[in-house]
């Protein structure tokens, strides 16, 4: 899927990198908390959802919510948040750079511990879609400076990690009443 526009900026970007995620992860699911069924991949921009109450309560969340009424949305797996982490310009007719992370959420409770391994495999996905073609959305072009990593603790039944790359595009051209 290719989110189309135009207009070369950072939340056009962000939403692009989504919709590339959804594709690559197109008819993959993945383990849910709670729930025998397992799941799509929920992709999400920037943040994860603000945490709510319960379903069938009428109370809106506050600041001093009690954990045990809430749905934290990190627990709520499996999803992806596309998250950018900052940008440069170095000047008039320069190309932008935008730094983003693409961060993966998962669950699984077997007893292997071996949940990591789905994470790593969409990392995977996301290093090779952009390794063979650096093009996104007909306008981003990814530099092929990959990082990424796991999360650092033991936080089994849920795994954490991304995949941070950066993407350029072309910036504001300089004008000029003289030419």
């Amino acid at each position: 899927m290719i989110y189309d526009t135009r207009s070369r900026v950072p939340v056009n970007l962000r939403k692009a990198l989504q919709a590339e995620v959804e594709a690559l992860t197109e008819g993959m699911t993945f383990r849910q908390p709670n729930s025998e069924e397992r799941a799509a991949m929920k992709v999400f921009g920037q943040a994860l959802p603000v945490p709510s109450r319960k379903a069938g309560t009428t109370e809106e969340a506050s600041i001093d919510y009690v954990e045990e009424e809430q749905e934290d949305a990190i627990f709520q797996c499996p999803w992806c948040m596309v998250k950018i982490d900052g940008g440069e310009a170095n000047g008039p007719n320069a190309d932008v750079t935008v730094n983003v992370a693409v961060c993966f959420g998962i669950f699984d409770d077997s007893l292997d511990n071996d949940g990591s391994d789905d994470v790593l495999n969409l990392i995977e996905k996301v290093y090779q879609r952009f390794a063979r073609d650096p093009v996104l959305a007909h306008q981003y072009i990814c530099q092929h400076d990959f990082e990424w990593g796991l999360q650092d603790e033991d936080t089994w039944p849920y795994f954490f990690g991304a995949i941070g790359m950066s993407f350029s595009y072309m910036g504001i051209q300089r004008e000029s009443k003289y030419t």
